[in-house]
């Protein structure tokens, strides 16, 4: 049998409601969509239909890699899960991503993916012994919070196994159920609450294998290329974790084949509590807590612990906690109506009863349970505005890397489901690296306007892409960054990683958009271009254009932008470059320095972007739908009859 280099050639097929287990061939999928999202993207495809609801048995749970996971490429740690997810709205499909050695795992146990459909008739754990797969019972677990679970099954099964675990928030269907594995990684979009309606309780995996690799030098050499240009000189914006008063790094923790870091390190508290943080799970409740207790306390850091021991996702607990706060203050909300002690928002009790309640779907927990965009509209029109200021249309985060700061991730916020979190970190590390030379006059980078302009002729289509001052030349870098990052999760790649945009080890500084191309092309043995990487990203992303169309979404009067984007306002930092350039400076023309601070987006200048933008991807431009001569030149000519009216 010939050796297909990357994959182990096999993806685990599990029928809960008739117990069948089987396997689907992972090169059936790869030659045309690579791995990870846009394999995921084929199978729903291919085995959905639009009428399933995301709690459906009919709804897949698809759990895949790419073919750089469980080798010795770096920073390759991650899968993604894709389906019909319960938190958007409506229910649509998205994907998620997840990073730990939970994936790699897998990969070393014969398996590049998992994907489960039906329900199983009693609560089970799946187990993956290299090619030996059960189905054992989970009675005893279910009910359990993540830890406690955990705990049990590696009791029975030894510390090595990897473990991907739901909490009483997934089992009881909470919308925005999540997935933890190991190292405090999560997926949200309420995969966890699809894992719950299976009635799987958890996902247990051990491997022993090994994912061949056709090059090993060559994977070598690209390792040795990324540490040179990450050397000395180069600011890693994630290398150090967010500060939080009180806590204390104790030290980092990587995934597997991450060299490099970020903000994943284990946090200690003066009291000795100790837990893995990162990113925004370091301190969603710190704001309550600090209007009550007067400082941050060991309150804002429990809080977490509790998220991922109900295995909620903290960005929704977010939402629903400005919003509570709002309706409380205009007795729209009380304690009577909701169960929860309002007058005592920031305390430990407050969080603990706010999420016991939601993951049990008890009382109030009911309509939180949710969502803030679904919960809110009970209670009038004021409420849902309110929280239309800072969610989407379809309730994801619109001010995060959103298009008043960038007007580059505008189609993105428009087209997508849920904005990429990809391409929008693709659109902000750049421009945050030049915020800290603007900031530091250079001590702290060295991506000065020169270099921030080469970066984007090289990587996002022309120097305009950057030119804050106009437009212009922000539809072209919007479609590569799109492609680009499509492609990336179907590898798949770091996020806080890779592009690498800037090269610590050279005079000009801009680093190298074909690396990723050679590191693929290193791992499967085959020639892959940068240019043939990029043809996989349009596939993918126009096949998830289709599945949207085919699950009911319109096409350019969908296509559009938050209100709020709209309107001029002044608004508390959202993101990381907000956190380093709290004035939002941008470059201009020549040494001009423009201030998004209080920016808005221009509603026709926005429109004749999109005009750009659909015909730079082929689509109509009238409408946003797709073409039929488009759909067959990406090799996508099997979608067109499905699609019917929605293709031209």
């Amino acid at each position: 049998m010939e050796t297909r280099f990357g994959w182990t050639g096999k993806i685990l097929k599990i029928d809960l409601t008739k117990k069948k287990i089987s396997s689907l061939t992972t090169h059936d999928y790869s030659e045309d969509f690579l791995g990870g999202l846009g394999i995921g993207e084929k199978i729903y495809w291919d085995e959905t239909v639009p009428e399933t609801r995301a709690l459906d048995p009919e709804n897949p749970l698809i759990l895949m890699t790419g073919p750089l996971c469980g080798t010795t490429a770096p920073s390759a740690p991650r899968l993604v899960v894709c389906g019909k997810s319960p938190m958007t709205c409506p229910e649509r499909f998205v994907n998620a991503s997840i990073a730990g050695f939970f994936p790699a795992e897998l990969k070393k146990a014969g398996w590049d993916g998992v994907v489960l459909f039906g329900r199983s008739d009693t609560p089970v754990v799946i187990r993956i012994e290299n090619g030996t797969v059960t189905l054992d019972d989970a009675a005893h677990l279910w009910g359990l919070k993540n830890t406690a679970a955990r705990e049990r099954i590696a009791t029975v099964s030894g510390d090595k196994h990897k473990i991907m675990s739901i909490g009483p928030g997934g089992e009881n269907g909470a919308r925005m159920g999540t997935l933890l594995i190991d190292l405090a990684g999560s997926a949200g979009m309420g995969f966890g609450a699809v894992m719950g309606s299976k009635n799987v309780k958890a996902i247990v995996v051990r491997g022993t294998g090994k994912v061949p690799v056709a090059d090993p030098e060559g994977v070598k050499q690209v390792r040795k290329k990324l540490k040179q240009m990450t050397g000395p000189g180069f600011h890693n914006l994630y290398e150090n974790s967010m500060p939080i008063p009180g806590n204390r790094v104790v030290r980092k923790v990587h995934c597997h084949g991450c060299a490099q870091g970020c903000w994943r390190a284990v946090h200690r508290r003066p009291s000795g509590l100790e837990g893995i943080r990162k990113c925004q799970t370091v301190g969603f409740y710190m704001l309550w807590d600090m209007k009550k207790n007067g400082q941050v306390t060991d309150i804002t850091f429990r809080a977490m612990d509790l998220a991922n021991e109900y295995g909620l996702c903290i960005h929704e607990m977010l939402f629903l906690l400005l919003w509570i706060e709002w309706a409380r203050d205009r007795e729209i909300l009380n304690e009577e109506n909701t169960g929860l002690p309002l007058s005592d928002m920031g305390s430990l009790e407050f969080i603990e009863r706010f999420m016991k309640m939601i993951a049990a779907r008890e009382g109030f927990g009911r309509v939180l349970g949710e969502g803030a965009l679904r919960a809110v509209e009970a209670f009038g029109a004021e409420s849902k505005k309110m929280v239309l200021g800072f969610l989407t249309k379809t309730g994801r985060p619109s001010r995060t890397y959103g298009p008043k700061s960038f007007i580059i991730s505008a189609p993105i916020h428009a087209t997508e489901q849920r904005p990429a979190i990809t391409s929008l970190h693709e659109i902000c590390h750049p421009l945050t690296k030049w915020a800290l030379w603007y900031k530091s006059k250079g001590e702290q980078s060295y991506v000065s306007t020169d270099v921030l302009r080469n970066i984007a002729e090289k990587f996002w289509g022309g120097k305009a892409a950057v030119d804050f001052s106009t437009y212009d030349g922000k539809a072209k870098a919007a479609v590569i960054i799109q492609n680009r990052e499509y492609a990336k999760e179907c590898l798949v790649l770091c996020d806080l990683v890779w592009p690498v945009h800037d090269d610590a080890s050279t005079d000009d500084h801009v680093g190298d958009p074909a690396l990723e191309s050679r590191l693929l092309s290193a791992v499967v043995g085959r020639d892959i271009s940068a240019e043939a990487l990029d043809r996989i990203g349009a596939r993918v992303l126009a096949l998830n254009r289709a599945i949207l169309f085919r699950d009911g979404r319109k096409g350019r009067e969908e296509d559009t932008l938050s209100e709020v984007c709209f309107v001029s306002l002044q608004e508390p930092p959202a993101d990381i470059f907000d956190m380093y350039n709290p004035e939002r400076y941008l470059p201009g023309k020549g040494d001009e320095l423009i201030s998004h601070k209080t920016a808005a987006v221009d509603r026709k200048k926005f429109e004749k972007m999109m005009d750009e933008y659909y015909d730079l991807r082929g689509w109509d431009v009238e409408t946003g739908l797709l073409k039929k001569t488009t759909l067959k030149e990406l090799g996508l000519g099997f979608v067109v009859d499905s699609l019917g009216e929605k293709v031209l």
